[in-house]
């Protein structure tokens, strides 16, 4: 019954150390978190008896890039794993409602963050909600037996493109959900639950791990086109997206940050030097 927790660690190792963990560890259905460690400079150890550390930094990272997620996730001991960045906390009733949905029906994916496909093809950055073509491993959930496809097949999709792509394996989510796809014959749904979102995420973007890639939108357009042709799910995606609830990536990000109360301290300090003004006046 219980859920094991995957995190690369790269750029933020403060954050998943003082923020993640000690959140995740409140969580009951939570009993494991794995963490790649993707440079040793940033390499740290937690108390917490439910953190298991790997080591990927240098030729294994190299190896295999962000497939480490995948890995990782191989190495868990349960068979329902949420993958995650290290940027963003998911509240109790979020994990809850994705573990209840991945109870219900194993034979999809389900996350935080949806992406589309439109009629030309393109890759659209726009947050989408309901049954959708891609989501993202910013948070989602899976099992151990989907995880295993993966990687009995992601090397037959390995192209020049994606062996020169920076990180390398940029776009392993585009696959992970269109190999879904394939296998399952589902398309992953998506929900619009609460989470957290780190703040300076947009005051440090050079910690961002696709940062310093110009043509990230532009490859992650041509990698979709490719795959879905190639894994031959462009009709099912056709008639089987519906999309339920559009939002964009800034107020999706502002409702689930402390940038939502920010209106609020204002009206506080406001009403406070009101007060203030009136009394001594």
């Amino acid at each position: 019954m219980f859920i094991s927790v995957v995190i690369l660690n790269f750029n933020r190792p403060s954050f998943i150390k003082n923020n993640i963990i000690p959140e995740l560890e409140k969580i009951d259905l939570i009993d494991e978190i794995l963490i790649s460690h993707g440079k040793e400079e940033t390499y740290f150890e937690s108390k917490s008896k439910k953190i298991k550390n790997f080591k990927h930094w240098g030729e294994y990272n190299e190896k295999y890039g962000l497939v480490l997620r995948f890995i990782t996730a191989n190495e868990a001991k349960n068979d329902k794993i949420i993958i995650m960045d290290d940027d963003i906390i998911p509240y109790e009733n979020t994990i809850e409602k994705l573990n209840s949905l991945i109870e219900k029906d194993k034979n999809r994916l389900y996350g935080l963050y949806g992406r589309n496909i439109d009629l030309d093809n393109k890759y659209i950055i726009e947050n989408v909600f309901g049954n959708v073509p891609i989501v993202l491993t910013r948070l989602l959930i899976t099992t151990k037996e989907m995880i295993k496809y993966f990687l009995d097949n992601f090397r037959n999709y390995e192209n020049d493109v994606i062996k020169n792509s920076k990180p390398f394996w940029n776009g392993e989510d585009i696959l992970f959900s269109l190999l879904s796809i394939k296998k399952y014959n589902n398309l992953p749904f998506v929900i619009d639950s609460n989470h957290y979102n780190r703040l300076s995420n947009y005051l440090s973007l050079g910690e961002a791990i696709s940062t310093g890639n110009n043509n990230h939108k532009l490859y992650r357009e041509n990698m979709t086109k490719e795959l879905k042709d190639k894994l031959k799910v462009k009709e099912k995606i056709k008639t089987e997206t519906k999309i339920e609830k559009r939002k964009s990536q800034f107020s999706y990000f502002f409702f689930n940050s402390i940038l939502v109360y920010f209106p609020i301290i204002i009206i506080v300090i406001f009403l406070l030097i009101y007060y203030v003004y009136i009394k001594y006046k």
